[in-house]
């Protein structure tokens, strides 16, 4: 008896369905219990473990954690004294609210301290009252890091003082930042030389345009213009209140505090890498909706979501188990059967590549590619991985690359070329350097957020 054919019959909504799943999302749920399970310790929405995912391409982008009792302090900014001077480390101790007491280096990148209990002279004396803003929360046996640098960041803009210019983004190009400059001048935010209008009673202070500021007004969108807008006016108002209401505040005051824990979340993830926030979590669908409001992260632009089963919550619809338990994997498999290898040290970070269960062909063989075309065809494709794998897993610092063997220095060339193009779109600075004569590729990804790793780690000692 002859068995019938199955006709393949297309999904009346394929098109919609293929759209949906390579549209970016973030995703916002409870973190899976099974990560913390091999340690003796639960998670979950009881113990107050959240975790936001960004998915492009139905592939996990970059994860970051957090809980929503837990308002981070970094970029917090707080009236201090400084109680203790130390000359051989050219440093000092600032106690700020609580009696608790950070450390201060009176150099590098530190502007002219701010003080409020007499003029600066060049000398920082213990007993001065000075405006600090908090950089690196405390680690262990070392105090929390303070700067008297004021910053101020918004998804568009940065607000720093030490300087009365404007700058833009050097990851923009020259069409970009044009369309940058003549924005700021139009809407009479600097003058014809790139200068800021100044205040009284508030030390100089410039405007960086972060690369977000030119992607916007690149959609030639007729409210991007606004958008920017708005947010240039509420930051300056917040940033120059800083200093003028710090005049009359008494010591140990916090005079700005950082964002909430899921605004931390979400400012990683670039307002044109996601076209919809889903969440199964009612409190969190609030909060979205109110920074919507506030027009904060383009979310006025995004469809918000408010997903309910409970039976079927989103880190099992997006099996966020298996993808975070593949995202810390030791071995990163390639769809060629080449591999990565990736060793987390507390200095560097190690990849190497290796052909794995890719076949190499004889250069003898007929109609098929040299064993040559097959190394540079893995590294390329090892390249694309290596990229994605620096943003997922959150690496930061120096990360050396051990690629396979190339065969002539235009094939090497190609690789560094192609590793520039794919780091251009992270949004934490990376530096492809270069080649070693050993063939070791350098990297540097500069440290802002702690590593994916690092964040479980975290999630499974306070839960």
């Amino acid at each position: 008896m002859s068995r019938s054919i199955r006709q393949a019959v297309p999904r009346p909504d394929g098109e919609q369905y293929r759209r949906e799943r390579e549209a970016g999302k973030v995703v916002i749920t409870a973190c899976p219990s099974g990560l913390c399970v091999r340690r003796g310790h639960a998670s979950g929405p009881e113990s107050g473990c959240l975790m936001a995912a960004l998915f492009g391409h139905d592939r996990l982008t970059a994860v970051q954690t957090f809980s929503p009792d837990t308002r981070s302090r970094i970029g917090a900014v707080y009236l201090g004294k400084i109680k203790k001077i130390l000359k051989n480390l050219n440093a000092c101790f600032v106690e700020i609210a609580g009696g608790e007491q950070c450390f201060l280096h009176m150099g590098g990148e530190n502007d002219a301290p701010f003080l409020t209990n007499r003029t600066y002279d060049g000398r920082l004396m213990e007993g001065d009252e000075v405006l600090v803003q908090l950089r690196q929360e405390a680690v262990k046996t070392k105090q929390a890091t303070v700067s008297t640098r004021i910053t101020m960041q918004g998804e568009y803009f940065v607000f720093a003082t030490g300087t009365s210019r404007s700058g833009i983004s050097r990851k923009l190009g020259e069409a970009q930042k044009s369309l940058l400059r003549d924005f700021l001048e139009r809407a009479k935010i600097t003058d014809q030389e790139g200068l800021l209008a100044q205040e009284e009673g508030v030390p100089p202070f410039g405007l960086v345009a972060r690369t977000r500021a030119g992607l916007i007004l690149e959609q030639a969108d007729p409210d991007c213009e606004d958008v920017l807008y708005r947010e240039y006016d509420r930051l300056r108002q917040q940033f120059t209140a800083v200093f003028l209401q710090g005049r009359h505040r008494t010591c140990y005051s916090c005079l700005h505090e950082a964002g909430s824990a899921l605004e931390e979340a979400l400012t990683p993830f670039l307002p044109d890498e996601y076209e919809e926030v889903v969440t199964d979590l009612a409190p969190i669908y609030e909060e979205l909706s109110r920074l919507r409001e506030q027009g904060r992260f383009s979310l006025e632009k995004k469809q918000l979501r408010l997903y309910q089963d409970p039976d079927f919550p989103l880190n099992k619809l997006y099996s966020l188990e298996t993808r975070l338990r593949e995202a810390t994997a030791r071995t990163v498999w390639l769809k060629s059967g080449a591999n990565l290898v990736v060793e987390q040290t507390e200095s560097l970070t190690a990849i190497d590549v290796n052909t794995g269960k890719c076949t190499r062909t004889s250069a003898r063989e007929p109609g098929k590619p040299s064993s040559a075309d097959v190394m540079r065809r893995v590294n390329l494709e090892a390249a694309v991985e290596v990229a994605r794998q620096l943003r997922l897993r959150n690496l930061s610092g120096i990360i050396i690359v051990d690629f396979i063997n190339l065969a002539t220095l235009a094939q090497e060339e190609e690789l560094l070329q192609k590793l520039r193009e794919l780091t251009e779109n992270d949004p934490v600075t990376v530096q492809v350097v270069d080649m070693t004569p050993l063939g070791l590729v350098e990297i540097t990804r500069k440290k802002v957020y702690p590593s994916l790793r690092e964040q479980l780690e975290r999630t499974v000692v306070e839960t």
